[in-house]
């Protein structure tokens, strides 16, 4: 197709659904024949079509493609769940392979970091005379930022792997490399954007809260920070489910970040707790299967730190345990991710006709 993925530059005719208008219904007084024996009566309307005179039919899912991993029809939750776990068994080169390379790559210079920050004797003493080494902390620190933003440029990759697999194709970890890398600074560009922003908010409150302790007094500061963290937690939610689509919208529809939050917000319209709910179970799923792999060498790493903090020996086998991590959890998430997106674009654009026809020519050999 020819950049099926763009957003629409108006609206088709028909029924919104660009699907051509229905035939007007037979005028009162018409006699239409039943069907004789051994006839087939004519089919049922289609989607939300209305029927003869006398009668409407509800609405019914009609019988969808499906050339990949997902109907080509708005998708329930069993279908963004088994699209993602199809796309994972169907290809996982392009996706555990593909998390594994990331991971390594952060992995192997934080490890490095990590170790030279652990020998370099960083240390800081308690009024208590407790002594912690602050190197392992540091590097620790360098590593999630650099985690951060692999993620980010993991999940733009992983999204186009499952936008192929949603029409029956498989994709090579260099393909996919030579189809995102030049959305590799808006990727970034968007994750600083959103991070700048809730940095911002995050600074006003602590401003507030500082004021309200030297002006007035530490009651006010307590009783302003207990109410604004709750308001601050709530807008982070609210806004950061409207903007969880603009990474999709920057890969496969080739904007910028600034536009991406725009098509994000537009998407997620009317569909917020929906999006949530999907959201906060996969989450859910990670979370376990996170703890579940990390919880017993985390506790293993305690016993051999001691009190100056991780040792070298501990900070090199957390990283490793968050490479393996990284490699199942990081395209079930992106997986999710993408496929909510592909169904705000069904529910609201019928990019489910577009898809349809870009399998008809794929069926076809492009004719």
């Amino acid at each position: 197709m020819t950049n099926g993925w763009t957003s629409p530059g108006g609206d088709s005719p028909g029924d919104g659904r660009g699907q051509p208008p229905p035939p007007p219904p037979p005028q009162y007084g018409q006699y239409a024949p039943p069907p004789q024996y051994g006839q087939y009566a004519p089919p049922p309307p289609q989607y939300g079509q209305y029927g003869p005179p006398g009668g409407y039919y509800p609405p019914v899912y009609q019988l969808a493609p499906k050339p990949g991993v997902i109907p080509l029809r708005p998708l329930t939750l069993s279908d963004i769940f088994g699209g993602t776990f199809a796309t994972i068994r169907g290809n996982p080169g392009a996706t555990i392979g593909l998390s594994a390379v990331m991971a390594l790559i952060v992995a192997i210079p934080s490890v490095i970091i990590t170790v030279l920050l652990v020998n370099s004797g960083i240390t800081v003493t308690s009024d208590s005379g407790v002594t912690t080494n602050l190197g392992s902390q540091i590097g620790l620190g360098v590593g999630s930022l650099l985690s951060g933003i692999a993620s980010v440029v993991l999940g733009g990759m992983l999204t186009t792997v499952v936008s192929e697999a949603v029409l029956g194709h498989r994709i090579t970890i260099g393909e996919t490399w030579r189809r995102v890398r030049g959305r590799l600074l808006p990727l970034i560009g968007l994750m600083l954007l959103i991070g700048l922003a809730a940095g911002i908010a995050a600074g006003i409150v602590v401003g507030i809260v500082v004021l309200l302790a030297v002006a007035v007094s530490s009651v006010a500061a307590v009783i302003a920070a207990i109410v604004l963290g709750l308001g601050l937690f709530v807008a982070i939610v609210w806004i950061g489910l409207k903007v969880s689509l603009a990474a999709p919208a920057v890969v496969l529809e080739r904007i910028g970040p600034v536009a991406a939050l725009r098509r994000s917000w537009s998407l997620t319209n009317g569909q917020w707790w929906r999006i949530l709910g999907i959201t906060l179970l996969a989450q859910l799923i990670v979370y376990v299967i996170s703890q579940v792999v990390s919880t017993p060498v985390a506790l293993i790493a305690v016993a051999m730190s001691g009190t100056n903090g991780l040792s070298a020996g501990a900070a090199v086998a957390v990283q490793l345990v968050s490479v393996v991590v990284t490699a199942f959890t990081t395209p079930f998430t992106a997986g999710v991710t993408a496929l909510l997106y592909l169904d705000q674009r069904i529910r609201k654009e019928a990019l489910d006709v577009t898809l349809m026809e870009a399998a008809g020519k794929d069926a076809t050999g492009g004719r």
